[in-house]
C-alpha cells in the first residue's frame, strides 16, 4: 500500500510495506493528470460505455463556476478577439490542434498573456476536462473572460472542424489513452 502526499512541487510516496520513501519530481500539468484520474477519470470509467452526455455532465457538476463556449459560438467569433489556449501535454499538441492556438499550461503565464491582450481566454484540452481546470485557474487569478471550449479537441475534430500541426493541415487527434479516444470519431 502507498501513501501519497505532496509537498511543493515534489510528489512524496510512502510504500507502507517497506517504509521505504521515494521522491519524484513532477510539474504541474503532472499534477492535473493525477487530479483527474483520482477525481475524474476512474468514476467516469465505471459502469456504461462513455458518452458524451455523461462527460459532459460530470463537467459541468465539477465546474458550476466555469463558463463554457460551443464549437459555434467559437467559430463565431473573430479571431482577433480571442486568446484561444491549448493546455494538452506538447506531444499532444504536436500532433494537431486547432489553428491560432497556444500550448501554454501555466496558470500565471496565461493570465499575464490575457491581462496583455485584452481579448477573451478559450481554453480547450481533449474533452474539457483538464481545461475546466485551469478556467477555474485563471478565474482564481482574476481572468473573467475565460471559457471552457465543450468537448474541447475532440468535438472539434468530429465535427471536421480545421486541425494543423507543424506541418499544415492535418486530420490526426491524439487520443490522450485509449479509453478516451473512444470518444473520437
Amino acid at each position: 500500500m502507498f501513501l501519497w502526499t505532496k509537498t511543493a512541487d515534489l510528489l512524496y510516496i510512502l510504500d507502507m510495506k517497506t517504509n521505504s520513501h521515494k521522491y519524484n519530481e513532477i510539474t504541474v500539468s503532472m499534477k492535473y493528470n493525477y487530479l483527474i484520474l483520482l477525481v475524474f477519470m476512474l468514476p467516469a470509467c465505471q459502469g456504461d460505455t462513455l458518452n458524451w452526455d455523461k462527460v459532459n455532465a460530470e463537467i459541468q457538476q465539477k465546474f458550476p463556476d466555469v463558463k463554457h463556449i460551443s464549437i459555434d459560438e467559437l467559430n463565431a467569433k473573430d479571431n482577433k478577439t480571442i486568446l484561444l489556449i491549448d493546455v494538452r501535454e506538447e506531444e499532444e499538441f504536436a500532433v494537431s490542434h486547432i489553428p491560432g492556438a497556444l500550448n501554454l499550461k501555466n496558470p500565471k503565464m496565461i493570465a499575464k498573456l490575457a491581462a496583455q491582450s485584452r481579448k477573451d481566454v478559450v481554453v480547450y484540452c481533449s474533452v474539457g476536462y483538464r481545461s475546466a481546470i485551469m478556467a477555474k485557474e485563471l478565474n482564481k487569478l482574476g481572468i473573467t473572460n475565460v471559457a471552457n471550449l465543450e468537448g474541447s479537441i475532440f468535438v472539434w475534430a468530429n465535427a471536421g472542424l480545421p486541425l494543423v500541426d507543424q506541418y499544415g493541415n492535418t486530420r490526426k487527434v491524439h487520443p490522450y489513452d485509449e479509453h478516451w479516444g473512444q470518444l473520437l470519431d
